[in-house]
């Protein structure tokens, strides 16, 4: 294993003429090898009357390109025993396969000809809108995805971050083609576009091709489509849907992580205090939330919170899983642990939510793709990439009063609170929402 002290100078992190960056981070260690192409484009970039169709480009990528069949892409992978996926999120869409190290160059090759050369054939697309149609049929039919996606809708409101990723029914019915390839055409450009990998494989060879494959990729026709987003405005809504088929009460909670001066918000300490903020509160079994609102007073089947962010955005969220009769108690002893964070931290806990952190990080520092995709996260967050040496020594460092602050911040701001399932209704939402406020 390289040790952590030389690990700066093996990431390898180059732009060429055209914007596209390309990112490389050697894990002699292991024998596999992790490639992909990510673009920053999700559904914050779409419209009422285009919602959805990001999630639709990201399946038909995978249906034909210039020279390969879809059997073709799906056996040329398989032959390898590469692993393929993408996916779509609120602003990053992204294509991966993971193999063997050697073959780092053939899985390069392959999906950077699903990103580059997709062709969406008529025929395929109609087929493959059935498929994403009867998807979102069965989001839209859990009370538990509803839940998220109306969480979404509570934070921030008409927004187009507010969207659910896969869009609506309607929507997904009416796609073309031609959308397809507009939509392409506007976001999959080389500002936009990252492409990286993480394993053991050959850097400077595997370098060189990324660089030869994405040279002539077409920079962006519109400046202000590529530019830093502003976040959007948080709202803080309160919403329901009630599912009379279901027994149990989905609730989802978020306040807004932002650091105290704008200008840090690129910089990565404060996102680790609010990961720390989030690992503290509910980040397992003996964590406040979980040990006391499930283990001593019974009033969850499950909780937890995490941070849910991404570039230029984050939220801290609460889940909870329970039933009608204990709602009202769940949330009101939510509210006073929260408060409780906001005045003093307890150190021991502190110590679990460092050293929990701190194992996350090196266990994914220990897989390919997780490698890649935190690199990712950080370069479109903040234009560049944290060693593990220096992630861990910045969880080190980030005392009590720096975590007790972000609860402090956060709770200055009304909750968005989402609750679906039996006895859901807007009322009672907002009840709940007042309740945390309080």
């Amino acid at each position: 294993m390289v040790p952590l002290s030389e690990e700066r100078a093996t990431i390898t992190l180059r732009t060429l003429a055209n914007g596209v960056r390309l990112l490389a981070i050697p894990m002699p260690h292991v024998q596999s090898a992790s490639v992909g192409v990510f673009l920053r484009v999700g559904s914050r970039d779409e419209t009422p009357a285009t919602n959805g169709i990001g999630h639709v480009l990201e399946h038909m990528a995978f249906k034909g390109t210039i020279t390969r069949s879809i059997q073709a892409i799906n056996l040329d992978a398989e032959r390898l025993g590469a692993d393929v996926n993408a996916f779509t999120g609120k602003d990053t869409t992204g294509y991966f396969m993971t193999g063997l190290g050697r073959h780092a160059q053939q899985l390069l090759r392959m999906t950077a000809d699903i990103v580059l050369n997709s062709t969406f054939p008529d025929g395929e697309l109609q087929r493959e809108l059935e498929v994403i149609r009867q998807e979102a049929i069965e989001y839209e039919e859990d009370p538990e995805d509803c839940s998220s996606e109306l969480l979404d809708r509570a934070i921030w409101g008409d927004d187009p971050m507010g969207m659910p990723v896969i869009g609506t029914v309607g929507n997904i019915e009416g796609f073309t083609r031609h959308d397809l390839v507009r939509h392409v055409q506007s976001h999959y450009v080389a500002e936009k576009t990252v492409v990286a990998a993480a394993g053991n494989f050959d850097v400077e060879a595997w370098v060189a091709l990324a660089g030869e494959l994405f040279a002539a990729m077409p920079r962006s026709a519109n400046s202000s489509l590529v530019r830093q987003p502003p976040p959007a405005k948080y709202v803080g809504h309160a919403m329901a849907k009630r599912f009379t088929q279901v027994s149990q009460v989905f609730l989802n909670v978020a306040y807004p992580l932002a650091p105290a001066r704008q200008e840090e918000m690129s910089q990565p300490r404060w996102r680790v205090a609010a990961t720390l903020a989030a690992n503290l509160f509910g980040g397992g079994m003996s964590a406040p939330l979980v040990d006391t609102v499930r283990e001593r007073l019974g009033l969850a089947y499950t909780a937890d919170s995490t941070m849910d962010s991404g570039d230029v955005w984050a939220s801290f969220v609460v889940h909870a899983v329970t039933t009608p009769d204990k709602l009202d108690a769940l949330v009101t002893a939510t509210g006073r642990l929260l408060r409780a964070q906001a005045t003093t931290i307890d150190p021991v806990h502190l110590e679990r939510a460092k050293n929990q952190l701190t194992v996350s990080r090196v266990r994914a520092g220990e897989r390919t793709y997780a490698t890649m995709e935190q690199a990712v996260e950080e370069l479109f967050a903040s234009g560049t990439v944290t060693p593990m040496a220096d992630a861990i020594a910045m969880i080190d460092e980030i005392g009590a009063e720096e975590v007790r602050a972000v609860f402090e911040r956060m709770l200055a701001n009304p909750p968005a609170l989402a609750i679906t399932g039996k006895g859901a209704s807007a009322r009672i939402a907002r009840q709940l929402a007042a309740c945390l406020a309080a």
